[in-house]
């Protein structure tokens, strides 16, 4: 059983989609000092960031994820405003909400920011030191710039230079979720930009891409434990690589793509897990340099 759990985190997805009637909730905060850059370095669990960050006087690791519409802290009694939350598997729970006053990482503090409370029961025990997630509340108050191969991350109130770097085509959603445009195959489909997930390439399994992809390659069944909304679940995914994936001009080479029980396509961090990402929060913008073009 340990080995399963330990599986688990592979294929993490969180909190996407609150209440319309909280949006405005989730846009207050600010940033003290009002000019800065930080550098930070990270660890990773299976691919995903840790964020190193200080909440009510105690440094945690919080998991960086693009793809959450909310911060969220771990919390063994939740608190405050019972809310309903929906995960990228569709499964919903009731958490708690909260203003965190200050949430710092590094000297840069993230101030009154609106964010959900719960108990991760089966991920709090795989991640040491477990804080909560860190979705786009956070995120979208900074720029990033993010260097996977050398674990480290620079967080600014300044544009980073994107010379040199490919820029994803993104749009956003309704929910304010970055969707791109990925081409399979001579066909282009929508996906969701989610630096939260582990996969490369994650699929609904009842969704017309994954009927097609099943006609077209091999697949094996692939018995795993998954962490989502409301805890853990035994799921069988099918699992294939795939030769070529292309998004805008970036071209990624035997790309594993996991199909399952899943609220949408989504690409996700272990696609760029040999690139430098720049993250341009200000103009909603994601660029890639992959660490064999640096000089």
């Amino acid at each position: 059983m340990a080995n399963k759990i330990n599986y688990a985190i592979l294929l993490l997805v969180f909190p996407l989609v609150l209440g319309c009637s909280l949006s405005r909730k989730m846009q207050r905060g600010s940033v003290e000092p009002e000019n800065f850059t930080e550098k930070v370095s990270f660890t990773t669990t299976k691919g995903i960031i840790l964020v190193p960050a200080e909440f009510e006087g105690t440094v945690k690791n919080y998991l960086f994820d693009s793809g959450s519409q909310l911060t969220s802290i771990q919390r063994t009694q939740t608190k405050g405003r019972r809310v309903t939350v929906r995960g990228a598997s569709n499964r919903t729970i009731q958490s708690g909400t909260e203003v965190l006053k200050s949430f710092k990482i590094g000297d840069v503090d993230f101030r009154n920011t609106f964010a959900t409370n719960e108990d991760y029961v089966g991920l709090k025990e795989q991640i040491p030191n477990f804080g909560g997630i860190l979705g786009r509340p956070i995120i979208d108050r900074t720029n990033w710039l993010i260097d996977m191969p050398k674990r480290e991350f620079v967080i600014s109130s300044e544009i980073f230079p994107d010379e040199g770097f490919t820029e994803i085509p993104l749009e956003q959603g309704s929910s304010g979720a970055d969707y791109t445009r990925i081409e399979l195959d001579g066909k282009v489909h929508k996906a969701i930009v989610d630096l939260g997930s582990v996969a490369m390439l994650n699929v609904p399994i009842d969704s017309p891409l994954a009927s097609e992809l099943l006609k077209t390659y091999d697949f094996e069944d692939r018995p795993r434990e998954r962490y989502t909304i409301g805890g853990l679940r035994s799921i069988i995914e099918k699992v294939a690589v795939l030769p070529e994936l292309r998004i805008g001009d970036l071209i990624f080479k035997n790309v594993e793509v996991s199909l399952n029980q899943s609220s949408q396509v989504r690409v996700g961090m272990n696609l760029f897990h040999n690139a430098i990402i720049n993250i341009n929060s200000a103009q909603n913008s994601i660029s890639i340099k992959f660490a064999s073009e640096v000089n």
